[in-house]
C-alpha cells in the first residue's frame, strides 16, 4: 500500500529532471540532483498556502479567546434553550466579527508524510533493487529503467544518492563508495536538519507560550508533550540517519525541507505579529489566567503536601492519620462533585443543542415544502429575537451601537472593530 506513495514522486521529480536535462541541458546527474530541490520546491508550494491558512486562524482563534471566555462564563450555567441560542448567536457573531474561518490544519502534515513516504520507498527500491545493482533495472513508477540506472550513477560530493550509512559493506563497494565516505557527507547535513528541526520546534513552542490556554488541560498536555518531542525528535532523527537505512537522498532532502519550513515559519510569525498583534489587553488576559492557573496548582501542590504531612505523622500517631484521610476523602469528593456537576451541565447543553439542531431542520424542510412563516413576524416560543447585523449604522450615536445595544441585554462584551494608523481593520485583514 506504501507503494502507492512512490508514484506521484517518481512523476514530479521525472517532471523536474526533464525540465532541467532535456529543456535547460544540464548534465543528467546534476538534473537528478536539482530534481529533488525541485521536488521540496512543489511540496511546501502546496503546503504554504494551508500553512498560512493555518496559522491565521490559530491567530485569529487567540485573539477572540478573551471575548469567546467571556460569552463561555456569562452562560455557563444556562442549559435553557434561549440561553443556548443566546450563547450561538454572540459566539457566531464574534466569528463573523473576527472573520473567523477555521482552516484545515491536518492537511500540511499529511501532505509532507505522504511525501516523506514516497520519495524514501523510491529511494529504497532504487537503492535495493530485487534483480540486482549490476542487472537490467525494471520500471519504479514514472521512472524507467534507463532513469533507475541513471539516478544509481548520480553523485553527491562524491557519495552516490541511494547509499546510506548502514548498507552492507559489499553493497557499497558495488555502488562505489565506503561507509566512511557516507558517513563523513551525511552527518555534518543530518546534524543541520536536526538543528533546524529544533529550532521551528522552538519557534512554535514560543508562539504557544505565549497564547496558551490555561483554562484547557488537553492545551497544557499538549505543550508539555510538545516539550517532550524536542527533546526526542533530535534523538530519533540522528539515530535514524546514522543507523538506519536512510539514503544519502534523503538526508539531503531533510536538510533542504527543514530549511525551508524554518524561514516560512519565521516568515509567517513576523506577518503575523504585524498584521494580527497581540495587544495590551490580550497579554493582561493571558497573563491573568496564567496566574490563576499557577494559583489553583500552588493551592493543589499545598494540600498534597498537608496530606503527605499528616501521613508521615500517622506513621505513630492515629490522629494524624484519621485527620489524613478524612481530608484525602474530602479533597476526592469536592473533586467529584465538580466533576459531575461539569458533566451534568455538558450533558443538558448537548441535549438542548441537539433540539435546537432539530429544529432548525425541520424548519428548513418545511420551508422547502412551500411552509410560511407565522404571520407578523412571530418568532416560537423561547426563541432569541435575531441579532442586528455587523456594521449596522445608527444615526445617534454612529457605528455599532445597536450591536452594543443587544450585547449590553446579554451583559456580554462585545468588540468592536478596531482600526490601526492605516485606517484598515487589522484584524480582518
Amino acid at each position: 500500500m506504501l507503494n502507492l506513495f512512490v508514484l506521484p514522486i517518481s512523476g514530479v521529480m521525472k517532471m523536474w529532471h526533464l525540465f532541467f536535462h532535456s529543456l535547460l541541458g544540464i548534465n543528467e546527474h546534476h538534473a537528478w540532483l536539482l530534481s529533488l530541490v525541485g521536488l521540496i520546491v512543489t511540496v511546501r508550494a502546496l503546503i504554504a498556502p494551508f500553512a498560512w491558512m493555518q496559522y491565521r486562524a490559530a491567530r485569529i482563534s487567540v485573539l477572540m479567546r478573551p471575548h469567546l471566555d467571556a460569552v463561555r462564563r456569562a452562560y455557563a450555567e444556562r442549559t435553557d434553550r434561549r440561553g443556548m441560542l443566546e450563547e450561538m448567536a454572540l459566539t457566531s457573531r464574534l466569528r463573523k466579527r473576527f472573520h473567523y474561518k477555521p482552516a484545515a490544519g491536518c492537511i500540511p502534515p499529511l501532505i509532507q508524510i505522504a511525501a516523506f513516504i514516497g520519495l524514501y520507498r523510491l529511494l529504497l527500491r532504487i537503492a535495493r533493487p530485487a534483480e540486482g545493482l549490476d542487472a537490467q533495472h525494471h520500471r519504479i513508477g514514472f521512472l524507467s529503467a534507463q532513469d533507475v540506472s541513471s539516478f544509481l550513477d548520480t553523485t553527491f560530493l562524491g557519495v552516490p544518492l541511494p547509499a546510506y550509512r548502514a548498507m552492507p559493506a559489499e553493497r557499497l563497494a558495488e555502488l562505489g563508495t565506503t561507509r566512511s565516505e557516507v558517513t563523513g557527507l551525511i552527518l555534518p547535513f543530518l546534524l543541520l536538519a536536526v538543528v533546524f528541526t529544533v529550532l521551528n520546534m522552538a519557534l512554535s513552542l514560543h508562539r504557544s507560550r505565549q497564547s496558551l490556554n490555561y483554562a484547557s488541560d488537553l492545551a497544557i498536555n499538549i505543550y508539555k508533550v510538545t516539550l517532550l518531542l524536542a527533546i526526542w525528535i533530535p534523538i530519533m532523527l540522528v539515530t535514524a540517519g546514522l543507523f538506519g537505512p536512510l539514503p544519502v537522498a534523503i538526508i539531503v532532502y531533510w536538510f533542504g525541507n527543514n530549511l525551508w519550513t524554518l524561514s516560512q515559519n519565521a516568515l509567517i510569525h513576523l506577518l503575523l505579529r504585524r498584521r494580527l498583534p497581540l495587544e495590551a489587553d490580550h497579554r493582561a488576559y493571558f497573563h491573568r489566567q496564567r496566574e490563576e492557573h499557577r494559583a489553583i496548582r500552588d493551592r493543589e501542590r499545598a494540600q498534597n503536601r498537608e496530606i503527605w504531612a499528616l501521613r508521615l505523622k500517622g506513621v505513630g500517631s492515629s490522629e494524624h492519620r484519621k485527620r489524613a484521610v478524612e481530608k484525602a476523602e474530602l479533597r476526592r469528593v469536592q473533586r467529584a462533585s465538580e466533576k459531575k456537576h461539569h458533566k451534568d451541565i455538558a450533558r443538558a447543553k448537548k441535549e438542548t443543542r441537539r433540539g435546537i439542531i432539530a429544529e432548525a431542520k425541520a424548519a428548513k424542510r418545511a420551508a422547502k415544502g412551500g411552509g410560511q412563516a407565522a404571520p407578523g413576524g412571530a418568532t416560537a416560543a423561547g426563541a432569541v429575537p435575531a441579532a442586528p447585523p455587523a456594521g449596522q449604522r445608527d444615526k445617534r450615536h454612529g457605528r455599532h451601537s445597536l450591536d452594543r445595544e443587544w450585547a449590553g441585554r446579554m451583559r456580554v462584551e462585545v468588540p468592536t472593530e478596531r482600526r490601526g494608523s492605516g485606517g484598515r481593520h487589522r484584524r480582518g485583514e
